[in-house]
C-alpha cells in the first residue's frame, strides 16, 4: 500500500509540474491604442513603420503600416502573402484614387471593397488598376477574400 501511495503522489505532483509549467509559457503582450479611423493596435501602434496585427471593424490585419495619400490620383499597394501594404491608406474625404495592386507572391490574390462592389482577382505576379473612393468620413474596409482569416485586410481612411 505504501508504495501505491508513492505512486499515486508522484503522479499528482508531475501532473501539478505540467500544468505548472503550461501556465508560466510565454505569452505576448500587446500595447493597445486606437487611430482615429477606429483601428485598434495591438504592437507596435498603427502607424508609418507597420508590424504586428491590428483590428479593422471586427477583422485582425496583419499591420504593414499607414500612407497618406491625401491629394493624390494614384498610388501603389504591395500585396502579398498574407497582407496588404501599407495596411491603412489615408485619403481626402469623397476623393477618387487609381491604386496599382501589384501581387508580388506566387498565389492568387483579390482586393475586395463590398461597399463600392469591388471584387478584383490580382493573378501571381502580376498588377491591376482599381478606383477606389475614400468616404466621407470614417473608414471603409477592404481584403482579399481568399485570405481575410489569414489576416489579409485593410482600410480607406479619411
Amino acid at each position: 500500500m505504501r508504495r501505491s501511495n508513492l505512486v499515486s503522489l508522484l503522479v499528482v505532483l508531475l501532473a501539478a509540474a505540467l500544468v505548472a509549467g503550461a501556465c508560466s509559457s510565454s505569452k505576448k503582450t500587446t500595447s493597445g491604442g486606437t487611430t482615429s479611423a477606429g483601428v485598434t493596435s495591438e504592437s507596435p501602434s498603427a502607424g508609418e513603420s507597420g508590424g504586428g496585427t491590428i483590428t479593422i471593424g471586427s477583422d485582425t490585419a496583419n499591420n504593414k503600416g499607414t500612407k497618406d495619400f491625401s491629394g493624390k490620383d494614384e498610388g501603389e499597394v504591395e500585396v502579398d502573402d498574407f497582407y496588404f501594404n501599407p495596411t491603412v491608406i489615408k485619403g481626402t474625404p469623397g476623393a477618387q484614387i487609381k491604386l496599382e495592386l501589384d501581387n508580388e507572391s506566387q498565389t492568387l490574390h483579390n482586393f475586395t471593397l463590398e461597399d463600392q462592389n469591388i471584387d478584383q482577382d490580382i493573378q501571381p505576379g502580376a498588377k491591376e488598376d482599381v478606383t477606389v473612393t475614400f468616404p466621407q468620413s470614417g473608414f471603409l474596409e477592404f481584403f482579399c477574400k481568399y485570405h481575410k482569416a489569414s489576416g489579409m485586410v485593410g482600410e480607406l481612411t479619411v
